[in-house]
């Protein structure tokens, strides 16, 4: 393929409720010529908070029916779900529709592409330790758990059989051999990578965010609904709230500027807690625009999951993460663990803290050079993988 036809290519994006696949495919497309042939779909509600301030052309669906009337009109070359893995877990689509997808693209001519947040494991998925059923189920008592299971390995046996075929994209070096027919491609973009002078900018735009603390260096926490749920069974809600709480406190009293994204349940604790202090930001709701300001002006962020999208696109920047837990995806499924460790952190074993102890400021500010090496490091194996041009390019030509 030409570099015109590969700059030509229309691809269309469906997006499921995880933040994380947003920021996939905005770190695909961030300053990508092909980002101006792109539309991305988003799911209603994640519309109404993102969708205007992308950049991307962007439009919200609610059924098999309106992201079918998107293909018809967009006439995308390649078609990728964020996650195809996840459309019908979320129940954004049934693994019917999701089928029906995949057959009505495929007659079409469409190339076929989704993420794959399991990293080659979720056939295995059948294997984790799930959370106890809910539901009609748990009235089964000690079955209960038997059916879960059962219901999961159909599940994932229907689910592989429909994505068998499209290509899995990875953001990281994987070996592009996968397992059985189904391809592999990967991309690093680096365009992503903010010089300095980017982030001097960015930094008087969250400062402007945030007139109580313009001025303090800021530490961002950030926390998903799962992995509160997580840690709300493990401690219990107000215990757990508390000790954030206090971490919280800590930063301000050594002069940082904290700011905490997440589920709405804690964070209405923490906003009484901190009733009518301007030097911390709390914030249950956040357009992808604006997180995305906010990490990458923070001067370390701290997280409740190793896997988070977000975290990586700090770590390549070489801008610190710390993390209080390893998240539900790592305790569910070790070999999705060990997976993702080799894959996304390339070496450097991420830094976990205990939510239970003070922070040893000092210590955390001596990681930085740590962290900017690192960074150096990952891009030069990163810089080894396609461009998204390229990868598409790829894909689109195969037959």
């Amino acid at each position: 393929m030409t570099d015109a036809a590969s700059s030509s290519t229309r691809l269309l994006f469906v997006i499921d409720n995880d933040f994380g696949a947003l920021g996939v495919v905005m770190y695909m497309l961030h300053h990508q010529p092909l980002a101006a042939r792109a539309l991305i779909l988003l799911p209603r509600r994640a519309y109404e908070l993102h969708g205007r301030g992308l950049g991307v052309a962007c439009r919200p669906y609610e059924s098999l029916g309106d992201i079918l009337a998107a293909v018809e009109a967009h006439a995308p070359d390649v078609v990728c779900l964020y996650s195809g893995y996840l459309l019908a877990a979320q129940r954004l689509l049934s693994v019917g529709e999701l089928g029906e997808l995949v057959h009505t693209l495929g007659e079409r001519g469409c190339r076929l592409a989704t993420s794959d947040p399991y990293i080659g494991t979720f056939r295995r998925l059948p294997e984790a330790d799930l959370p106890a059923p809910r539901g009609a189920l748990r009235h089964f008592g000690p079955f209960a758990k038997l059916f879960q299971k059962k219901a999961m390995q159909r599940h994932v046996r229907r689910v592989e059989e429909i994505l068998d075929g499209a290509t899995h994209i990875y953001p990281v070096e994987v070996d592009l051999r996968g397992a059985g027919r189904t391809p592999r491609a990967t991309f690093f973009n680096p365009l992503y990578i903010r010089d300095e002078d980017e982030l001097r900018a960015n930094h008087a735009a969250v400062s402007a965010l945030s007139p109580g603390g313009a001025h303090a260096p800021r530490w961002l926490f950030v926390i998903a609904q799962f992995d509160l749920e997580f840690q709300e069974a493990r401690y219990g809600a107000q215990r757990f709230g508390d000790m954030v709480a206090h971490r919280m406190r800590e930063a301000l009293d050594h002069g940082r500027h904290p700011t905490f994204i997440g589920p709405a349940a804690i964070t209405q604790a923490l906003l009484r807690h901190f009733a009518g202090e301007p030097g911390v930001t709390i914030l249950a709701t956040c357009s992808f625009e604006e997180f995305e300001r906010r990490l990458l002006d923070a001067q370390a962020a701290f997280y409740w999951q190793i896997f988070s999208t977000s975290g990586f696109l700090r770590l390549w920047n070489g801008l610190p993460v710390f993390f209080f837990d390893s998240g539900h995806n790592s305790r569910l499924l070790g070999s999705m663990h060990a997976n993702g460790l080799e894959s996304h952190f390339m070496g450097n074993p991420p830094i976990q803290l205990d939510i239970e102890k003070p922070f040893d400021v000092a210590a955390l500010e001596a990681h930085e050079e740590r962290f900017r090496n690192a960074a150096r490091e990952s891009r030069e194996r990163l810089a080894r993988l396609p461009t998204p041009d390229e990868m598409f390019a790829t894909i689109v030509a195969a037959r």
